[in-house]
Protein backbone atom coordinates (compact mmCIF):
# COMPACT_ATOMS: atom_id res chain seq x y z
CA UNK A 1 0.00 0.00 0.00
CA UNK A 2 1.27 3.53 -0.61
CA UNK A 3 1.58 6.51 1.17
CA UNK A 4 -1.75 8.09 -0.50
CA UNK A 5 -3.62 4.84 0.07
CA UNK A 6 -2.04 4.65 4.08
CA UNK A 7 -2.84 8.25 4.74
CA UNK A 8 -6.53 7.74 2.99
CA UNK A 9 -7.56 4.67 4.63
CA UNK A 10 -5.52 3.83 7.74
CA UNK A 11 -5.10 7.52 9.64
CA UNK A 12 -7.41 10.34 7.56
CA UNK A 13 -10.63 8.57 8.76
CA UNK A 14 -9.26 8.63 12.50
CA UNK A 15 -8.63 12.34 12.47
CA UNK A 16 -11.50 14.11 11.37
CA UNK A 17 -14.17 15.15 14.19
CA UNK A 18 -17.04 11.89 14.54
CA UNK A 19 -20.33 12.50 13.42
CA UNK A 20 -23.10 14.36 14.38
CA UNK A 21 -27.02 13.85 14.23
CA UNK A 22 -26.90 17.26 12.46
CA UNK A 23 -23.86 16.68 10.57
CA UNK A 24 -23.55 13.03 8.63
CA UNK A 25 -21.43 13.75 6.27
CA UNK A 26 -17.49 13.41 6.90
CA UNK A 27 -15.85 17.07 7.19
CA UNK A 28 -13.37 17.55 3.69
CA UNK A 29 -10.19 19.86 4.29
CA UNK A 30 -9.68 20.42 0.68
CA UNK A 31 -12.23 23.12 0.05
CA UNK A 32 -11.44 24.68 3.77
CA UNK A 33 -7.69 24.22 2.78
CA UNK A 34 -7.95 26.76 -0.26
CA UNK A 35 -10.47 28.89 1.55
CA UNK A 36 -7.47 29.57 3.83
CA UNK A 37 -4.65 29.38 1.56
CA UNK A 38 -5.85 32.24 -0.03
CA UNK A 39 -5.74 34.64 3.00
CA UNK A 40 -2.11 34.05 2.38
CA UNK A 41 -2.25 36.40 -0.66
CA UNK A 42 -4.21 38.85 1.28
CA UNK A 43 -1.57 39.82 4.19
CA UNK A 44 1.51 39.22 0.94
CA UNK A 45 -0.48 42.21 -0.71
CA UNK A 46 -0.57 43.76 2.01
CA UNK A 47 3.15 43.82 3.04
CA UNK A 48 4.20 44.59 -0.48
CA UNK A 49 1.96 47.74 -0.60
CA UNK A 50 3.72 48.50 2.78
CA UNK A 51 7.57 48.52 1.30
CA UNK A 52 6.46 50.92 -1.31
CA UNK A 53 4.71 53.57 0.98
CA UNK A 54 8.01 54.23 2.86
CA UNK A 55 9.48 55.77 -0.04
CA UNK A 56 5.67 57.44 -1.14
CA UNK A 57 5.61 58.84 2.52
CA UNK A 58 9.21 60.37 2.56
CA UNK A 59 8.41 62.20 -0.38
CA UNK A 60 4.90 63.52 -0.17
CA UNK A 61 5.13 64.47 3.72
CA UNK A 62 9.22 65.02 4.17
CA UNK A 63 9.83 62.73 6.57
CA UNK A 64 13.63 61.20 6.86
CA UNK A 65 14.11 57.21 6.45
CA UNK A 66 14.07 56.80 10.08
CA UNK A 67 10.38 58.23 10.33
CA UNK A 68 9.70 55.95 7.35
CA UNK A 69 10.24 52.78 9.67
CA UNK A 70 7.68 53.50 11.97
CA UNK A 71 5.02 52.18 9.86
CA UNK A 72 6.96 49.09 10.15
CA UNK A 73 7.17 49.49 14.13
CA UNK A 74 3.29 49.81 14.38
CA UNK A 75 2.99 46.72 11.26
CA UNK A 76 4.75 44.19 13.00
CA UNK A 77 4.84 45.50 16.21
CA UNK A 78 1.02 44.61 16.34
CA UNK A 79 1.58 41.07 15.96
CA UNK A 80 3.89 41.08 19.39
CA UNK A 81 0.85 42.36 21.05
CA UNK A 82 -1.99 40.47 19.26
CA UNK A 83 -0.24 37.08 18.38
CA UNK A 84 -0.97 35.58 22.50
CA UNK A 85 -4.32 37.18 22.19
CA UNK A 86 -4.93 35.20 19.23
CA UNK A 87 -3.96 32.55 20.31
CA UNK A 88 -6.70 32.16 23.15
CA UNK A 89 -9.15 33.35 20.90
CA UNK A 90 -8.63 30.71 18.43
CA UNK A 91 -8.64 28.13 21.66
CA UNK A 92 -11.93 29.10 22.60
CA UNK A 93 -13.92 29.84 19.38
CA UNK A 94 -11.98 27.93 16.70
CA UNK A 95 -10.58 28.88 12.82
CA UNK A 96 -13.63 29.99 11.60
CA UNK A 97 -14.97 32.93 14.15
CA UNK A 98 -11.18 33.97 14.24
CA UNK A 99 -10.54 34.08 10.76
CA UNK A 100 -13.98 36.41 10.55
CA UNK A 101 -13.06 38.84 13.02
CA UNK A 102 -9.48 39.26 11.04
CA UNK A 103 -10.68 40.06 8.00
CA UNK A 104 -13.07 42.78 9.79
CA UNK A 105 -10.47 44.48 12.00
CA UNK A 106 -8.44 44.28 8.53
CA UNK A 107 -11.61 46.07 6.81
CA UNK A 108 -11.46 48.85 9.78
CA UNK A 109 -7.91 49.65 9.13
CA UNK A 110 -7.67 49.98 5.39
CA UNK A 111 -11.10 52.42 5.67
CA UNK A 112 -9.11 54.59 8.16
CA UNK A 113 -6.83 55.55 5.75
CA UNK A 114 -9.80 57.95 3.71
CA UNK A 115 -9.40 60.38 6.67
CA UNK A 116 -5.73 60.22 7.29
CA UNK A 117 -4.87 60.80 3.63
CA UNK A 118 -7.56 63.51 3.54
CA UNK A 119 -5.70 65.35 6.65
CA UNK A 120 -2.26 63.97 5.58
CA UNK A 121 -1.60 62.70 9.15
CA UNK A 122 1.53 60.12 9.41
CA UNK A 123 0.02 59.39 12.45
CA UNK A 124 -3.17 58.11 11.48
CA UNK A 125 -1.50 56.10 8.64
CA UNK A 126 0.40 54.68 11.41
CA UNK A 127 -2.35 53.57 13.29
CA UNK A 128 -4.60 52.56 10.38
CA UNK A 129 -1.59 49.86 9.56
CA UNK A 130 -1.40 48.88 13.24
CA UNK A 131 -5.11 48.22 13.23
CA UNK A 132 -4.69 46.41 9.93
CA UNK A 133 -1.66 44.28 11.02
CA UNK A 134 -3.91 43.06 14.59
CA UNK A 135 -6.22 41.71 12.18
CA UNK A 136 -3.41 39.82 9.85
CA UNK A 137 -2.01 38.53 13.55
CA UNK A 138 -5.34 36.53 13.95
CA UNK A 139 -5.16 35.36 10.38
CA UNK A 140 -1.73 34.25 10.34
CA UNK A 141 -2.21 32.36 13.94
CA UNK A 142 -5.10 30.41 12.34
CA UNK A 143 -4.22 30.19 8.78
CA UNK A 144 -0.16 29.06 9.46
CA UNK A 145 -1.62 26.61 12.12
CA UNK A 146 -4.48 24.93 10.16
CA UNK A 147 -2.29 24.49 7.07
CA UNK A 148 0.16 23.04 8.84
CA UNK A 149 -1.85 20.29 10.28
CA UNK A 150 -4.48 19.28 8.20
CA UNK A 151 -2.33 16.79 6.55
CA UNK A 152 0.55 14.37 7.25
CA UNK A 153 2.86 15.75 9.26
CA UNK A 154 5.59 14.37 6.74
CA UNK A 155 4.79 17.19 4.57
CA UNK A 156 3.93 19.89 7.14
CA UNK A 157 6.87 22.05 5.92
CA UNK A 158 6.07 20.95 2.31
CA UNK A 159 2.38 22.06 2.63
CA UNK A 160 2.89 25.29 3.76
CA UNK A 161 5.60 26.93 1.66
CA UNK A 162 3.43 25.89 -1.17
CA UNK A 163 0.30 27.91 0.57
CA UNK A 164 3.35 30.55 1.24
CA UNK A 165 3.73 30.47 -2.51
CA UNK A 166 0.81 32.62 -2.47
CA UNK A 167 1.59 34.92 0.04
CA UNK A 168 4.56 35.63 -2.53
CA UNK A 169 2.43 36.43 -5.02
CA UNK A 170 0.58 38.80 -3.50
CA UNK A 171 4.14 40.61 -2.80
CA UNK A 172 5.00 40.56 -5.94
CA UNK A 173 1.94 41.70 -7.79
CA UNK A 174 1.50 44.71 -5.25
CA UNK A 175 4.82 46.80 -5.85
CA UNK A 176 3.54 46.77 -8.92
CA UNK A 177 0.24 48.46 -8.86
CA UNK A 178 1.81 50.75 -6.09
CA UNK A 179 4.09 51.88 -8.58
CA UNK A 180 1.87 53.00 -11.00
CA UNK A 181 -0.69 53.84 -8.44
CA UNK A 182 1.40 55.54 -5.93
CA UNK A 183 3.84 57.25 -8.46
CA UNK A 184 1.12 57.49 -11.33
CA UNK A 185 4.47 56.79 -13.72
CA UNK A 186 5.94 59.95 -12.87
CA UNK A 187 8.07 60.31 -10.40
CA UNK A 188 7.09 64.35 -10.33
CA UNK A 189 3.53 63.63 -9.32
CA UNK A 190 3.92 63.06 -5.59
CA UNK A 191 1.94 66.23 -4.30
CA UNK A 192 -1.00 64.25 -2.50
CA UNK A 193 -2.48 61.34 -0.87
CA UNK A 194 -5.08 60.82 -3.49
CA UNK A 195 -4.20 57.46 -4.40
CA UNK A 196 -2.87 56.04 -1.44
CA UNK A 197 -6.77 56.70 -0.01
CA UNK A 198 -8.41 55.29 -2.55
CA UNK A 199 -6.47 52.26 -3.17
CA UNK A 200 -6.76 51.09 0.23
CA UNK A 201 -10.53 52.00 0.07
CA UNK A 202 -10.61 49.51 -3.04
CA UNK A 203 -8.78 46.75 -0.48
CA UNK A 204 -11.33 47.01 2.51
CA UNK A 205 -14.20 46.80 0.27
CA UNK A 206 -12.68 43.14 -1.40
CA UNK A 207 -11.35 41.76 1.58
CA UNK A 208 -15.01 42.82 2.96
CA UNK A 209 -16.09 40.69 0.38
CA UNK A 210 -13.94 37.87 1.39
CA UNK A 211 -15.36 38.07 5.22
CA UNK A 212 -18.64 37.58 4.04
CA UNK A 213 -17.66 34.54 2.09
CA UNK A 214 -15.68 32.77 5.01
CA UNK A 215 -19.15 33.75 7.28
CA UNK A 216 -20.73 31.00 5.12
CA UNK A 217 -18.14 28.86 4.12
CA UNK A 218 -17.60 25.37 6.32
CA UNK A 219 -14.46 25.63 8.22
CA UNK A 220 -14.15 22.72 10.63
CA UNK A 221 -11.95 22.09 13.28
CA UNK A 222 -8.92 19.58 13.27
CA UNK A 223 -7.91 16.86 16.06
CA UNK A 224 -4.24 17.04 16.29
CA UNK A 225 -4.43 14.37 18.82
CA UNK A 226 -5.97 12.07 16.48
CA UNK A 227 -3.23 12.90 13.98
CA UNK A 228 -0.65 11.83 16.20
CA UNK A 229 -2.11 8.59 16.76
CA UNK A 230 -3.64 7.68 13.76
CA UNK A 231 0.02 8.42 12.36
CA UNK A 232 1.55 6.32 14.70
CA UNK A 233 -0.87 3.37 15.01
CA UNK A 234 -0.23 3.21 11.26
CA UNK A 235 2.99 2.88 11.03
CA UNK A 236 3.22 1.02 14.34
CA UNK A 237 5.73 3.78 16.14
CA UNK A 238 4.75 5.61 19.59
CA UNK A 239 3.28 8.91 20.00
CA UNK A 240 5.59 11.73 21.83
CA UNK A 241 4.49 15.37 21.93
CA UNK A 242 6.88 18.07 22.25
CA UNK A 243 7.00 20.27 25.29
CA UNK A 244 5.63 23.88 25.37
CA UNK A 245 9.61 24.43 27.08
CA UNK A 246 11.30 22.38 24.10
CA UNK A 247 13.91 24.26 23.01
CA UNK A 248 12.93 23.73 19.07
CA UNK A 249 10.15 25.71 19.67
CA UNK A 250 11.55 28.98 21.75
CA UNK A 251 14.76 28.89 19.58
CA UNK A 252 12.20 28.74 16.38
CA UNK A 253 10.34 31.55 18.15
CA UNK A 254 13.76 33.75 18.39
CA UNK A 255 15.24 32.64 14.70
CA UNK A 256 11.61 33.76 13.37
CA UNK A 257 12.12 37.36 15.11
CA UNK A 258 15.46 37.51 13.68
CA UNK A 259 14.48 36.12 10.07
CA UNK A 260 11.86 38.40 10.06
CA UNK A 261 13.49 41.47 10.73
CA UNK A 262 15.68 40.33 8.29
CA UNK A 263 13.11 40.10 5.38
CA UNK A 264 11.41 43.64 6.47
CA UNK A 265 14.56 45.44 6.63
CA UNK A 266 16.02 44.70 3.48
CA UNK A 267 12.78 44.87 1.34
CA UNK A 268 12.21 48.50 3.23
CA UNK A 269 15.47 49.64 1.86
CA UNK A 270 15.60 47.91 -1.75
CA UNK A 271 14.10 51.31 -3.00
CA UNK A 272 16.93 53.24 -1.01
CA UNK A 273 19.30 51.07 -2.12
CA UNK A 274 18.48 50.71 -5.75
CA UNK A 275 18.21 54.41 -6.23
CA UNK A 276 21.68 55.06 -3.95
CA UNK A 277 24.35 52.33 -4.95
CA UNK A 278 22.06 51.69 -8.19
CA UNK A 279 21.30 55.39 -9.05
CA UNK A 280 18.02 54.38 -10.57
CA UNK A 281 14.34 56.26 -10.14
CA UNK A 282 11.62 55.48 -7.85
CA UNK A 283 9.32 53.97 -10.14
CA UNK A 284 12.26 51.80 -11.81
CA UNK A 285 13.02 51.09 -7.94
CA UNK A 286 9.61 49.99 -7.17
CA UNK A 287 9.40 47.77 -10.45
CA UNK A 288 12.46 46.20 -9.61
CA UNK A 289 11.36 45.65 -5.99
CA UNK A 290 8.62 44.01 -7.64
CA UNK A 291 11.12 41.67 -9.67
CA UNK A 292 12.76 40.97 -6.66
CA UNK A 293 9.37 39.90 -4.61
CA UNK A 294 8.85 37.85 -8.03
CA UNK A 295 12.44 36.01 -7.15
CA UNK A 296 11.07 35.38 -3.70
CA UNK A 297 7.39 33.78 -4.59
CA UNK A 298 9.92 31.77 -7.74
CA UNK A 299 12.36 30.57 -4.61
CA UNK A 300 9.38 29.53 -2.26
CA UNK A 301 7.73 27.21 -5.01
CA UNK A 302 11.04 25.97 -6.00
CA UNK A 303 11.92 25.04 -2.39
CA UNK A 304 8.38 23.06 -1.74
CA UNK A 305 9.63 21.01 -4.94
CA UNK A 306 13.15 20.04 -4.06
CA UNK A 307 11.07 19.06 -0.16
CA UNK A 308 10.19 16.06 -2.15
CA UNK A 309 13.46 15.04 -2.34
CA UNK A 310 15.28 16.64 1.17
CA UNK A 311 14.69 17.26 4.36
CA UNK A 312 12.83 20.57 5.18
CA UNK A 313 15.89 21.43 7.84
CA UNK A 314 18.99 20.71 5.57
CA UNK A 315 17.40 22.93 2.93
CA UNK A 316 17.00 25.33 5.09
CA UNK A 317 20.52 25.19 5.91
CA UNK A 318 21.87 25.33 2.04
CA UNK A 319 19.17 28.51 1.33
CA UNK A 320 20.72 30.12 4.31
CA UNK A 321 24.35 29.82 3.51
CA UNK A 322 23.34 31.10 0.03
CA UNK A 323 21.29 34.19 1.07
CA UNK A 324 24.64 34.59 3.50
CA UNK A 325 27.24 34.89 0.48
CA UNK A 326 24.54 37.31 -1.30
CA UNK A 327 24.23 39.37 1.84
CA UNK A 328 28.38 39.53 1.75
CA UNK A 329 28.31 40.82 -1.87
CA UNK A 330 25.83 43.74 -1.12
CA UNK A 331 28.10 44.95 1.71
CA UNK A 332 31.41 44.90 -0.25
CA UNK A 333 30.31 45.58 -3.84
CA UNK A 334 29.87 49.16 -4.58
CA UNK A 335 28.11 49.23 -8.36
CA UNK A 336 24.91 49.38 -9.71
CA UNK A 337 24.82 45.78 -10.45
CA UNK A 338 24.81 45.31 -6.69
CA UNK A 339 21.44 46.16 -6.12
CA UNK A 340 20.83 42.53 -8.22
CA UNK A 341 22.16 40.53 -5.44
CA UNK A 342 19.23 42.19 -3.61
CA UNK A 343 17.17 39.99 -5.91
CA UNK A 344 19.33 36.62 -4.86
CA UNK A 345 18.74 37.51 -1.30
CA UNK A 346 14.85 37.11 -1.52
CA UNK A 347 15.33 34.13 -3.66
CA UNK A 348 16.66 32.22 -0.63
CA UNK A 349 15.01 33.81 2.04
CA UNK A 350 11.80 32.68 0.82
CA UNK A 351 11.64 29.22 2.39
CA UNK A 352 12.55 30.21 5.82
CA UNK A 353 9.62 31.73 7.07
CA UNK A 354 6.99 28.53 6.60
CA UNK A 355 10.05 26.16 7.69
CA UNK A 356 10.58 27.72 10.76
CA UNK A 357 6.93 27.06 11.54
CA UNK A 358 6.75 23.70 10.35
CA UNK A 359 9.83 22.91 12.14
CA UNK A 360 9.15 25.36 15.26
CA UNK A 361 6.27 23.33 15.94
CA UNK A 362 6.69 20.14 15.45
CA UNK A 363 5.02 17.71 17.29
CA UNK A 364 3.27 19.88 19.65
CA UNK A 365 -0.13 17.69 19.40
CA UNK A 366 -3.21 19.59 21.13
CA UNK A 367 -1.06 22.83 21.82
CA UNK A 368 -0.50 23.75 18.13
CA UNK A 369 -2.74 26.54 18.74
CA UNK A 370 -0.74 27.34 21.57
CA UNK A 371 2.62 27.07 20.37
CA UNK A 372 1.85 29.02 16.76
CA UNK A 373 1.21 32.38 18.19
CA UNK A 374 5.03 32.13 20.11
CA UNK A 375 5.75 31.21 16.76
CA UNK A 376 3.86 34.49 14.84
CA UNK A 377 5.10 36.32 17.42
CA UNK A 378 8.62 36.30 16.17
CA UNK A 379 7.37 38.51 13.08
CA UNK A 380 7.70 41.43 15.45
CA UNK A 381 10.86 41.63 14.22
CA UNK A 382 9.88 43.60 11.71
CA UNK A 383 8.95 46.35 13.61
CA UNK A 384 12.99 46.47 15.32
CA UNK A 385 15.66 45.62 12.15
CA UNK A 386 14.14 48.38 10.03
CA UNK A 387 14.74 51.14 12.44
CA UNK A 388 17.97 49.75 13.21
CA UNK A 389 19.33 49.96 9.44
CA UNK A 390 17.66 52.82 8.85
CA UNK A 391 19.26 54.25 11.92
CA UNK A 392 22.73 52.51 10.15
CA UNK A 393 21.83 53.70 6.62
CA UNK A 394 21.52 57.49 8.01
CA UNK A 395 24.42 57.75 10.15
CA UNK A 396 26.48 55.67 8.18
CA UNK A 397 25.62 54.14 4.73
CA UNK A 398 23.33 51.73 3.57
CA UNK A 399 25.98 48.82 2.55
CA UNK A 400 27.01 48.90 6.51
CA UNK A 401 23.23 48.34 7.15
CA UNK A 402 23.07 44.95 5.54
CA UNK A 403 25.64 43.66 8.15
CA UNK A 404 22.04 43.05 10.35
CA UNK A 405 20.78 41.19 7.73
CA UNK A 406 23.96 38.71 7.33
CA UNK A 407 24.21 37.98 11.27
CA UNK A 408 20.35 36.79 11.16
CA UNK A 409 20.86 34.37 8.11
CA UNK A 410 23.55 32.90 9.94
CA UNK A 411 21.16 32.33 12.66
CA UNK A 412 18.94 30.71 9.85
CA UNK A 413 21.77 28.55 9.16
CA UNK A 414 22.51 27.48 12.52
CA UNK A 415 18.30 26.55 13.13
CA UNK A 416 18.66 24.42 10.18
CA UNK A 417 21.16 22.49 11.13
CA UNK A 418 21.13 22.26 14.76
CA UNK A 419 18.65 24.16 16.59
CA UNK A 420 15.54 22.73 14.87
CA UNK A 421 16.39 19.16 16.02
CA UNK A 422 17.13 19.91 19.77
CA UNK A 423 13.19 18.67 20.73
CA UNK A 424 12.61 18.38 24.09
CA UNK A 425 9.21 15.66 24.77
CA UNK A 426 6.75 15.65 27.54
CA UNK A 427 8.07 12.10 28.65
CA UNK A 428 11.68 13.49 29.62
CA UNK A 429 10.55 15.58 32.16
CA UNK A 430 6.93 15.46 33.28
CA UNK A 431 7.63 17.90 36.75
CA UNK A 432 8.68 20.77 33.85
CA UNK A 433 5.64 20.23 31.78
CA UNK A 434 3.92 23.61 31.12
CA UNK A 435 1.38 21.91 29.56
CA UNK A 436 -0.09 20.44 32.42
CA UNK A 437 -1.06 24.22 32.97
CA UNK A 438 -2.68 25.30 30.08
CA UNK A 439 -4.35 22.10 28.90
CA UNK A 440 -8.34 21.61 27.97
CA UNK A 441 -10.54 21.00 30.76
CA UNK A 442 -10.79 17.06 29.09
CA UNK A 443 -7.82 16.00 29.66
CA UNK A 444 -6.44 14.18 26.04
CA UNK A 445 -5.54 10.44 26.41
CA UNK A 446 -3.08 10.62 23.99
CA UNK A 447 -0.27 7.51 24.26
CA UNK A 448 2.85 9.00 25.74
CA UNK A 449 6.31 6.92 25.17
CA UNK A 450 7.46 6.07 28.61
CA UNK A 451 10.64 6.93 29.99
CA UNK A 452 12.93 4.01 30.62
CA UNK A 453 15.65 4.11 33.16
Amino acid sequence: MGFKETWNEKILKHIVPPKTVEDEDTPSYFIPGALVTSLFFLWGFSYGLLDTLNKHFQNVLGITTTETTYMQVAYFGAYLVTSPIAGVILKRIGYKKTIVIGLLLYVLGALCFYPSAVNQSYGGFVGSLFTIACGLAMLENCANTYITIIGSRRWAALRINIAQGFNGVGTTISPIIAAYAFFDGDDSEVSNLDSVKWTYVGVGCAVFCIAVVFAFAKIPEFDEEAQMRAEAEATDSQVRRASMLSPHLWFGAITQFVYTGNQVGIASLFIFYATIVGGYTDEFSAKLLALAQMCFTIGRFVGAALMRRFKAEHLLAGYAFAAIVATICAIAVNTHEATYTLMVILFFESIMFPTNFALGTKDLGRNYKYGAPIMIMGVAGGALFPSLMALIKDHRNIHLAFILPLIGFVMEFIYGLWGCKWIKYVDENPSNDIEREITEDKPSDIKVEQHEK
